[in-house]
């Protein structure tokens, strides 16, 4: 049978600074606008709540670096509580799927996490990237294998990657193997210049030849930066001025022979609109079946280890347990501790 087609819509915006509440505010708000377009998903960029954090491309010294990861630290995302929930309840709402890039708090951990909501406001998936890139591995945590998955929607197979990680060929063809179709690519957009390359050609010819390699639809979503961004980084790191500018970012739909299907937004805030058939898909893998008939399992193989990891690891349980329990003794009117062993 026939897949139905279905409009996507792709995010191209700028956070409010350490403004966990006022960025979330954004986020409904664009989820209406994009929901009255009749997006059926929406995607947002890479750590967009609370933001992205720029300054460890720059020259700030490590006690401003403390400082600025605290802040960040404490305003960033706990999934299961406000202000996060706001979003879920919106998506159901509006009957619309959401994925979206969040500054993930576990203890004492940030992690760089995309969450995935259903149109019924659950959250059927969150993964964290696998590889924080260089400098983000002094705000972030590493992802393991229970983070490579494909979940199976009502509207289509859907995996994710972060930024970079769209680069680690292993772990997209695990994607690929998992039957993808649609493939949601978070990034974080900006003109800065920290590194001799254009970040947005970047951004723009992975997803491309992800959308390409793998025979699927590639959703890409990039942040962009805002003024209050831009004051702020150059009164904290004055040789970035002419360098970090409002801006940057590209954001659209690419089909699975490595194209847009529509125009994308490029250097400013808006949404990218376009309509997902997912038996172009088909067409596609007529020619180039990545992980069927133009695979080549008996030359080279994949081996996927998709165990949770921890550090604490209790794989028996000790015999003995000691316990303290507190006696009152009532002629001294004091509280000792006694030691019972079972």
């Amino acid at each position: 049978m026939k897949n139905e087609t279905f409009k996507a819509a792709a995010v191209n915006a700028s956070p409010y600074l350490f403004n966990l509440e006022k960025t979330v505010e954004k986020c409904l708000s664009i989820i209406e606008e994009a929901a009255s377009k009749d997006a059926r998903l929406i995607v947002f960029p890479e750590t967009f709540l609370p933001m992205y954090p720029w300054w460890i491309w720059m020259s700030v010294d490590n006690t401003k670096r403390l400082e600025l990861f605290k802040k960040l630290y404490y305003e960033s995302v706990d999934i299961a509580q406000e202000p996060f929930q706001k979003i879920c309840r919106k998506a159901r709402e509006k009957e619309v799927f959401v994925v979206i890039g969040i500054n993930e708090r576990e203890r004492t951990t940030l992690y760089n996490t995309q969450v995935f909501i259903n149109d019924q406001g659950d959250i059927i998936g969150k993964r964290r990237k696998l590889v924080p890139t260089s400098e983000e591995r002094t705000i972030w945590g590493r992802g393991d294998g229970s983070d490579l998955f494909v979940l199976d929607t009502s509207i289509g197979k859907m995996g994710g990657l972060i930024c970079y990680e769209n680069s680690m060929t292993l772990s997209r063809y695990a994607l690929y193997s998992m039957e993808e179709q649609l493939h949601i690519a978070n990034w974080p957009g900006s003109n800065y210049q920290s590194q001799p390359r254009d970040r947005t050609k970047t951004i723009e010819t992975v997803s491309k030849f992800v959308a390409f390699e793998g025979q699927m639809f590639v959703i890409a979503s990039s942040s962009c930066v805002g003024q209050e961004e831009v004051d702020f980084y150059r009164a904290i790191d004055p040789s970035i001025e002419g360098n970090f500018d409002v801006g940057g970012g590209i954001s659209g739909i690419i089909s699975p022979f490595g194209e847009f299907v529509s125009e994308p937004v490029v250097n400013e805030e808006g949404i990218a609109y376009g309509e997902i058939d997912l038996d172009k898909i088909l067409d596609a893998k007529h020619m180039i079946d990545c992980t069927g008939h133009y695979a080549r399992p008996d030359v080279t193989q994949l081996i996927l280890d998709t165990t949770k990891k921890s550090a604490l690891n209790q794989p028996h349980q000790p015999e003995k347990v000691i316990k303290y329990e507190p006696v009152l003794q009532t002629d001294e009117i004091e509280e000792k501790q006694t030691i019972s062993i079972d």
